[in-house]
């Protein structure tokens, strides 16, 4: 009976801690939905986001993530804007010509240091002005229709001579390698390495002009969220961040295994490529600047800067501040 006692107390006390952790389970909020954009098609440069999601960050976060691809910035800050995605991925330079114009969202978290965007081409355009009267291929929504008069602003050249071809991101290649385009908007992470291997299947090479090279030294990739989510729970914009800020540290230090987890949710990617496009991104996150403030982070006078480029290129007459472009500036 004694024995017997034990067993039956040792059954109860098992029966009780497991009705009470299923009870705690019950009460556990489930992660909350949440749609995600990139601001372009699937490369290397969004890999930390499917890590993310691969090695439970955002579930740890409270996120059950949802990614998407888009066709530019401009669209990104339209979805985030309108309430049809919860968060993204965008050019600076766009989101602070949106604000300018009265969209409701903000920057939360610095996601390249500096753009990875230019413009691919066949033959080198060495400078700004030599691609004055050159057609370029570029999506309506595409942010180097916001950057590229920035920078002839900045060089007092005229971008009304620009020649923008409006064209889907899925046909710049052809474009550009059947010569009816002279050059398209185009990333050194995202599109050089594919374009490469498939010009020289065509004995062709090709060149990239960089926006950074050309001046443009603001703030690269940032993520945004609608200003009414913002304002009514800053702390999930704050948990989202740290995921993401986690994701890119396991990525960096595990490039190998990012493209792995990239080709797996993404089985039409190559897998030599992505790892390329990964390399290519850390380079834009890996700067003296984040070495000296962190990844992730923006101080006032360089988000001032931006704001003041913009501003002054686009003719914009609105009165913006760095509280108005980024909701939350530090790690």
């Amino acid at each position: 009976m004694h024995k017997l006692g034990i067993l039956t107390a040792s059954l109860v006390a098992m029966l009780g801690f497991g009705g009470l952790s299923i009870e705690a389970q019950a009460q556990a909020p489930a992660p909350k939905k949440i749609t995600f954009l990139t601001n372009y098609v699937y490369n290397g440069r969004h890999a930390p986001f499917f890590v993310g999601r691969e090695k439970g960050f955002y579930k740890e976060a409270g996120f059950d993530i949802d990614i998407a691809p888009a066709t530019g910035s401009g669209f990104v800050i339209a979805a985030v804007d309108g309430g049809k995605a919860d968060y993204g991925m965008a050019e600076v330079g766009p989101v602070v010509q949106a604000i300018a114009k009265g969209a409701k969202l903000k920057a939360f978290m610095v996601y390249t240091d500096v753009t990875t965007s230019g413009l691919a081409s066949l033959t080198p355009f060495k400078t700004p002005d030599s691609i004055i009267g050159k057609r370029i291929a570029a999506s309506q929504t595409d942010s180097a229709r916001v950057v590229l008069p920035i920078i002839f602003d900045e060089k007092k050249l005229d971008a009304s001579k620009l020649d923008w071809q409006a064209a889907d991101p899925g046909v710049y290649f052809s474009l550009l390698l059947s010569n009816r385009a002279d050059l398209f908007t185009a990333s050194s992470d995202g599109d050089m390495p594919a374009l490469t291997k498939v010009a020289a299947a065509q004995g062709k090479t090709v060149e990239f002009s960089s926006f950074v090279d050309w001046g443009y030294d603001v703030f690269g990739y940032v993520l945004v969220a609608g200003t009414p989510t913002l304002e009514k729970n800053l702390d999930e914009a704050k948990r989202f961040a740290a995921a993401t800020r986690k994701a890119v540290e396991y990525a960096i230090k595990n490039p190998e295994e990012t493209a792995d987890i990239m080709v797996k949710a993404n089985p039409a990617m190559n897998r030599d490529t992505v790892l390329t496009q990964w390399t290519g991104a850390i380079k834009s996150m890996q700067t003296p600047y984040t070495a000296e403030h962190g990844y992730g982070s923006a101080e006032d006078k360089r988000i001032q800067r931006t704001i003041d480029l913009v501003k002054k290129a686009l003719k914009l007459d609105a009165t913006l501040t760095p509280d108005d472009l980024f909701a939350i500036k530090g790690k």
